[in-house]
């Protein structure tokens, strides 16, 4: 069957051109639907490792193991308490073992407190380092090697929900080479 086209009196080429256009169309669709790839970077690791010689982050973890150092002594004392009430209650002691149970209650109400303080000072100092500039290049670095290897979506390791991930989609060691190249 031949129809009359601007281009002349052919319903071959018509049929090439509509095939060829609806193959185009097909293609940008399927393009345009791309599969998603999703990256995770260790932001802890990749801080620890880029600061890891620097006398700041020394600072803290030195800090750090100082508070645990505090936590663990009052714990052993805590424990050392326990230990005396089940003596004094295997013994019949009851009026010590009742002062023995409010020490007792008194240090775990002191051990918690003082553990979400010591927590609290340690976030508020590495929060310190981490400044807005080492954010600015830690956010540089994420992008380019999202860009670079074809990521279109990465996350944060501790990002709550995140049960497992293949270690295939771990870019923290590639943005940590970035961050280590452009502060050269």
């Amino acid at each position: 069957m031949r129809y009359d086209t601007p281009f002349g009196r052919t319903g071959k080429t018509l049929k090439c051109i509509l095939a060829g256009g609806l193959l185009l169309l097909g293609g940008a669709l399927v393009s345009a639907q791309g599969i998603s790839t999703v990256g995770i970077v260790n932001i802890n690791q990749v801080y620890n490792s880029f600061y890891r010689d620097s006398q700041a982050v020394r600072d803290l973890e030195r800090l750090r193991q100082q508070y645990q150092e505090e936590i663990d002594e009052h714990f052993l004392e805590l424990e050392s308490l326990k230990d005396r009430h089940v003596s004094a209650r295997e013994v019949g002691n009851r009026r010590r073992a009742d002062q023995l149970e409010e020490q007792i209650t008194e240090l775990q109400r002191f051990l918690e407190d003082l553990t979400r303080r010591r927590r609290q000072q340690l976030e508020h100092r590495q929060t310190q380092l981490l400044s807005d500039d080492f954010l600015q290049r830690l956010q540089n670095a994420i992008q380019y090697v999202a860009e670079t290897e074809g990521f279109t979506l990465i996350l944060r390791s501790d990002t709550e929900g995140i049960q497992w991930w293949s270690s295939e989609i771990d870019v923290s060691d590639k943005v940590l080479q970035r961050l280590i190249r452009t502060s050269r």
